[in-house]
């Protein structure tokens, strides 16, 4: 498998609802009560739902008191992101174990996988289900039992194919993974590429990733299924829906596919500050994030480089957990400039209880903000300490170089300076001249 070009051949393993299914898992008090999970913020909605309050009415998006209004029984899970986050880790280990390409999707609960080549390790598409969701079960039989999984060319086909497909039932059909097609519980759905382009064509065109607003349009022009934009010609759906009509066209024909690519081992910087008792005024967190923001730029690893992509969080009293991320609009290491940017983005999210511990994440990371070495005094240099004159008109060191540097990257020169000739001529191309720096 060349794992640099990514794999043309995907499965895609999914979890509905996983945040609430990890709750269910960690309380089992919570295993028949209808469970929601709500929004950060002081106007809370509810961000994801079970089944059961589902039924219910409860919808994502809708405030929380309207919920509790249509379904008086609903439980609100409190958002633990370090709980999920670590569960979706240790899922990606073990996917790593068994194939080198992983990519985690925005869904915290759906990871696909490149199984080009596979076939040589583990056998046909069935065996090598069956040998993952072994895998899975050694790690949790709830993750084995209620994996959705598809396998098909491409991403999105592979998404497809794993929304169709349904868990398992009982703990014995686990290792009973089959094609589609076979009627047994927990069966995967495995689309061979010949198949494809038939077996899209059956879905709801609520599975393109597109806009919510794209697919209620093609429902009210009566296109329902993905062979209904099949057989719509490409400058119609392009003059209705722009580019994505274009994408959805090549999604519903099969056309395009979309690899699965591994991801860039992260190393973040992280820091972490633990309080004697937790603290929960504004003014205190401030300060302590200040103090974190300070150590993490200090780090070894983050000298050269500016900051982009940061991650706040923290362990809450009596349990839990908050975090915010965020990825600054430009890069910089300034470290007031980082404070501002983090200030603002917990005052729209703050954290519901005291706080017990702090931690910060730099895990984005862009070139040196400023470029100082220019113009920085140098010991030796033809100019006066803290000033930019130079002695007869020498040039300094580093400016020497970056012309030497350019010269050989361009092929010609690239910086010039400005001579004076005859500065009260009355002819302008005689006043001043330019010179290549060699």
């Amino acid at each position: 498998m060349d794992a640099g070009r990514g794999s043309r051949m995907a499965l895609c393993l999914w979890w509905p609802g996983f945040e609430l299914e990890l709750e269910r898992v960690r309380t089992p008090s919570l295993a028949d009560p209808p469970l929601a999970l709500p929004t950060v913020g002081d106007r809370r909605r509810i961000e994801m739902g079970c089944a059961l309050a589902a039924s219910f009415g409860v919808e994502p998006g809708m405030i929380v008191s309207q919920a509790i209004a249509l379904c008086p029984s609903l439980v609100l899970c409190e958002p633990d992101p370090d709980f999920h986050d670590a569960a979706r880790d240790r899922i990606a280990e073990v996917l790593r174990g068994w194939s080198p390409v992983v990519e985690r999707s925005v869904d915290r609960g759906r990871f696909f996988v490149g199984v080009d080549g596979l076939e040589r390790l583990y056998g046909p598409p069935e065996r090598q289900i069956a040998g993952l969701r072994a895998r899975l079960e050694a790690l949790s039989p709830w993750l084995a039992a209620s994996a959705r999984i598809g396998c098909a060319p491409g991403k999105f086909a592979a998404w497809v194919a794993a929304r169709s497909a349904e868990p398992v039932r009982s703990a014995g059909s686990v290792r009973s993974a089959g094609l589609a097609g076979s009627g047994r519980p927990g069966a995967a759905v495995c689309v061979a590429p010949a198949d494809l382009a038939a077996f899209l064509a059956t879905q709801p065109v609520d599975v393109l990733p597109v806009s919510p607003r794209m697919v209620e349009r093609l429902k009210r022009l009566g296109v329902g299924r993905l062979a209904g934009i099949v057989r719509m010609p490409e400058p119609a759906l392009v003059s209705q829906f722009g580019a994505d009509g274009r994408r959805a066209l090549a999604w519903a024909r099969g056309t395009r596919i979309d690899r699965v690519r591994p991801e860039a081992p992260a190393r973040p910087i992280r820091v972490a500050l633990d309080f004697p008792s937790p603290i929960g005024q504004l003014e205190l967190l401030h300060a302590a994030l200040d103090r974190l923001i300070g150590r993490a730029l200090a780090h070894p690893r983050r000298r050269g480089k500016s900051v982009r992509g940061l991650r706040v969080s923290a362990s809450l009293e009596d349990g839990g957990s908050w975090s915010i991320r965020a990825i600054a609009r430009e890069p910089t290491s300034e470290p007031e400039r980082l404070g501002a940017f983090l200030r603002s983005r917990i005052a729209l999210d703050r954290p519901r209880r005291a706080v017990e511990t702090l931690r910060l994440d730099f895990f984005r990371f862009g070139p040196a903000s400023a470029q100082t070495g220019l113009f920085d005094p140098k010991a030796g240099a033809p100019r006066a300490f803290g000033s930019l004159e130079t002695k007869d008109g020498e040039l300094l060191p580093a400016f020497q170089r970056a012309a030497r540097v350019l010269r050989l990257r361009l092929g010609a020169a690239a910086l010039y300076r400005v001579l004076e000739l005859e500065p009260n001529s009355r002819l302008p191309e005689r006043r001043h001249a330019l010179m290549e720096i060699a």
